[in-house]
């Protein structure tokens, strides 16, 4: 019993839309270094260009990388929500049913809308590596003129709607913390201002990469390129640093384990004295 309430912090909907999060962005990373990063080598470029055989293959590592960025978005959108409704409206009937959600739950908000975006697009377009010049790091893209249209159109309507929904609530949040001046509220403003920060860079990158301002320099590029990994690596960082109970927990696995068999031992210890 001592363990269960002790863990009944990392029961909540953030936690476990954090813990959902973990694995998202592992993906993220693991799909980055694999096909993106790769692509940088002069070696393996004969690789990818024979990779070209395989349509499945190159929709699958374009698309994703989409499909990737719109669900890291959501994540910075339920976090954000989650944390509002858990400090302004506690007691609300949406908050409620957040709480009782199990993991698989929130799996499904996260990926549902961004696999709804991403279906038309591995549907209908093809896409090959080096179609438009051998470089490093290699291109991947497509024939059709079309698809930078749409899926630019797409994904700022999304960033935005996302980006001024999630202002929003953090506005409202900012407002009720100021009130309680909690030091563990403020780390919450602290996490979610900058997952805002993430958002809003990634999505003045999007603009900057589609009409090519400051390509010509190579950090730039290099902004342009590793733009999946800003919103992973600034939960991942801020969250370790602005949460105890997650920074505990993670440099301390087994802590409560360790604390909670030594309750019971000395619990059943002096039972046994009692009966004796």
């Amino acid at each position: 019993m001592f363990q269960r309430r002790r863990s009944k912090q990392f029961n909540t909907f953030f936690y476990r839309l954090l813990f959902n999060e973990s694995f998202i962005d592992l993906f993220a990373f693991t799909f980055f270094l694999a096909t993106m990063y790769t692509r940088c080598f002069a070696s393996m470029v004969p690789v990818f260009l024979y990779m070209n055989r395989y349509p499945l293959w190159t929709k699958f590592a374009q698309v994703t990388q989409e499909y990737i960025m719109y669900t890291q978005i959501t994540n910075v959108f339920l976090a954000v929500g989650g944390r509002l409704f858990a400090i302004c409206f506690p007691t609300s009937k949406v908050t409620v049913f957040a709480e009782k959600m199990r993991r698989w739950h929130i799996l499904l908000l996260q990926v549902f809308l961004p696999t709804l975006i991403v279906i038309p697009f591995y549907a209908h377009f093809n896409f090959q590596y080096g179609l438009k010049g051998i470089t490093n790091p290699l291109l991947l893209s497509t024939e059709d003129m079309h698809y930078d249209e749409y899926i630019f159109a797409v994904g700022l309507a999304y960033r935005v709607t996302a980006f001024l929904l999630c202002l929003f609530g953090y506005s409202l949040l900012f407002r009720e913390v100021r009130k309680k001046a909690r030091r563990n509220e403020i780390n919450i403003l602290i996490h979610g201002g900058c997952l805002l920060v993430a958002l809003a860079a990634v999505l003045s990158a999007s603009v900057c990469r589609r009409f090519r301002i400051g390509e010509v320099h190579a950090l730039m590029r290099l902004f342009f390129f590793t733009t999946m990994l800003w919103i992973p690596c600034t939960n991942i960082f801020v969250s370790t640093c602005v949460i105890t109970s997650l920074r505990k927990r993670l440099l301390h696995p087994f802590a409560e384990k360790t604390k909670s068999s030594v309750i019971f031992n000395t619990k059943r210890s002096q039972l046994r004295r009692g009966t004796m």
